[in-house]
């Protein structure tokens, strides 16, 4: 049952119980790693964590900017960098194109 606090408090949650894709919220912490044995880690950002800043502005994976509001299995699976700045406002134009939706 702690499983999806700890994924919602990374900031990616799976999309589908027991998938690598996942969806992204706003962490809770400035930054974390993910240690993966064996494999890279990933490494998550958000400098701006904190109570004030409850919404993702951009997103940067693998220091490229996205659009989507998940990721792909590729990410969990081989480890990264997964960079957000978060806002106190929602942004209403980040991750809003259907085609960039969750499939």
């Amino acid at each position: 049952m702690s499983a999806w606090y700890v994924f919602s408090a990374l900031g990616l949650y799976p999309q589908t119980p027991g998938s690598a894709s996942m969806l992204l919220g706003a962490p809770l912490f400035p930054s974390a790693v993910v240690d993966r044995p064996g494999g890279a880690d990933l490494t998550i950002g958000a400098p701006g964590a904190d109570a004030a800043h409850p919404y993702i502005d951009a997103v940067l994976v693998n220091g490229r900017p996205t659009q989507r509001s998940w990721t792909d299995a590729g990410l969990t699976a081989g480890g990264g960098r997964i960079a957000f700045r978060l806002a106190g406002q929602p942004n209403t134009q980040w991750a809003t194109d259907p085609a960039g939706l969750p499939r």
